[in-house]
């Protein structure tokens, strides 16, 4: 499993059909593009770089994740879980 599977896995693993509620006290303040249905934060781990975490639902529990990774503002990938769908983890790179 690579890195970036093993990442969104890790959160699969911890919020997987968890509630909006509870997702919001870990994670804190959402981004402003968030609404009713998705929940989008965002986690600097260097200077240049960032990701933006996607947390969907369906009745108020976690559904789907993804994560998209910046390097300076430019999408580089996107990691999605899909629940019920195969493969369940996708890794699409944006170049």
């Amino acid at each position: 499993m690579d890195q970036q599977i093993r990442k969104l896995k890790n959160l699969v693993d911890k919020y997987l059909h968890k509630t909006r509620k509870h997702v919001v006290k870990d994670w804190k303040n959402p981004l402003k593009e968030s609404d009713n249905d998705i929940l989008f934060f965002r986690k600097h781990w260097r200077v240049l770089f960032w990701d933006e975490i996607a947390f969907i639902f369906e009745e108020d529990k976690v559904t789907d994740i993804v994560i998209t990774e910046y390097l300076l503002g430019i999408e580089l990938r996107c990691i999605y879980f899909y629940e019920h769908q195969l493969p369940e983890y996708k890794v699409v790179n944006s170049f």
